[in-house]
């Protein structure tokens, strides 16, 4: 009997596939993370006040705003695999010339065109994987990609810290060492089909089918491809996909997606960029040693959402981590800063609820739009949150020299209750929801 494509058992390739996937997200945790310890270096180096400051350590989110709004929507128009190798390019290109920067505004514009790429990458390669594994994978792949960004964040520190030991020009080897992940991955994504859904979706049924047979199995049923093919197919800018999404009543799904992915990222980005400095202001030894260790935990915390997922279902995991996150933040704002312990155990708690939170962020925009409007769906998501966590990440040192850590601890506490309250009024249950042209998002669950 032929099995539906939605629910064939999972195959070498499909494995493959989540590996050769996650090394997107790597190079994006691995290049957004080095600049907090490069920081450090580059600071005095370059002669840099709060403004430079702020601008050098979120001009990559700048550009990761512009590349997933753009080339998500992009990617639903001319196909996954062309996009998926060249974001690699771009990044690699981009990567090299970081070394021989002497001039702030120099480092800032090879940064922003890295940031595009690697805004670029997040809804291709969610797209990309969504569309090619079966559902019984989907609840583990897509947070995998999220796994795979924190492992490539905290590996960022280590190997920073290594490189501190080069001297002065230490910082410039660590920016530079983003290449070589991003080298080894793009040699890796050579061989990565095109996928079937798009394909179908733009009426290309017969290369669809042939990549299913060759890759998933020949006895795989095509039913899902024949019926992509016979929706509705647009021309003109990839665009125009993001009023696509508004006119077929995809609105409640992109703000509830945008606004929960920014509300996670919007104070997690900035307290990990600047957090050397923050915890070195609130007396804790070795601050910037602290800090690396501290990297760790958001591992251990999205694998506790990878394994959660499927078993308690999405909008538990997302509201559970919110409470999580504004409980940190909030105790850290009130207790004495000089209590290093509860300050290094409050931290911890906040990055591992943050970092729990994060696998739903590619997991849900890919269960809740249809294949044409998927990566259109990440990408805006992806954008919006990106927007909030270069505002948070360039305010951050202006808020500190105004109102304080504490004050400054107390309105990221204000950001994560906004997440929290749309979350419960938003967030819908898609646990083993299949993909289908057009979803049917389910309404939310009572908690």
């Amino acid at each position: 009997m032929s099995t539906a494509l939605d629910d064939v058992p999972v195959n070498r390739f499909h494995k493959r596939l989540v590996a050769v996937a996650m090394g997107g997200p790597f190079c994006d945790g691995y290049l957004l993370g080095i600049i907090a310890i490069a920081m450090s270096q580059i600071t005095p180096q370059l002669h840099l006040g709060s403004v430079w400051s702020g601008l050098l350590a979120s001009s990559a989110l700048i550009g990761v705003f512009v590349g997933a709004l753009v080339f998500g929507a992009v990617t639903d128009r001319i196909g996954r695999r062309l996009m998926y190798l060249l974001n690699l390019v771009v990044f690699v290109a981009a990567s090299i010339p970081q070394f021989f920067v002497q001039e702030a505004w120099q480092l800032f514009v090879l940064r922003l065109v890295i940031g595009i790429a690697v805004g670029a990458d997040y809804p291709i390669a969610s797209a990309l994987t969504a569309e090619l594994v079966p559902r019984k994978l989907r609840g583990v792949a897509l947070p995998g990609l999220v796994l795979s960004w924190w492992i490539g964040y905290g590996v960022s520190y280590w190997a920073g810290l290594a490189l501190l030991n080069l001297g002065d020009d230490g910082w410039r080897w660590m920016l530079v060492s983003g290449a070589v992940p991003a080298t080894v991955f793009l040699l890796m994504r050579t061989g990565v089909p095109e996928s079937p859904r798009w394909l179908a979706s733009r009426g290309r049924v017969d290369e669809a089918t042939a990549i299913v047979h060759r890759y998933v199995g020949p006895d795989v049923a095509v039913d899902d491809l024949v019926a992509e093919s016979r929706a509705p197919r647009r021309g003109g800018t990839g665009l125009s996909n993001i009023r696509e999404v508004f006119r077929r009543g995809y609105g409640r799904q992109i703000v509830f997606c945008s606004t929960f992915f920014l509300c996670q990222v919007a104070t997690g980005f900035a307290i990990r960029t600047f957090q050397p400095q923050i915890l070195e202001s609130m007396g804790v030894g070795n601050a910037t040693t602290s800090a690396a260790v501290m990297m760790v935990i958001p591992i251990l915390g999205v694998s506790a959402g990878l394994l959660l997922v499927d078993r308690i279902g999405r909008r538990p995991l997302l509201i559970g981590s919110f409470v999580g996150i504004f409980a940190a933040l909030f105790c850290l704002a009130v207790i004495p800063m000089h209590l290093a312990l509860p300050v290094i155990l409050l931290f911890l708690l906040f990055h591992f609820a943050e970092a729990a939170g994060s696998a739903l962020q590619f997991l849900y925009p890919s269960e809740l739009f249809p294949t044409d409007l998927r990566a259109t769906g990440v990408g805006f998501a992806s954008a919006m949150s990106r927007f909030g966590s270069a505002g948070g990440t360039f305010c951050l040192p202006l808020l500190i020299a105004g109102v304080g850590g504490s004050g400054t601890l107390l309105i990221g506490a204000g950001v994560t209750l906004v997440g929290l309250v749309v979350s419960l009024a938003l967030a819908p249950e898609t646990k083993g929801q299949a993909l289908t042209t057009e979803q049917q998002p389910r309404v939310p669950a009572s908690t």
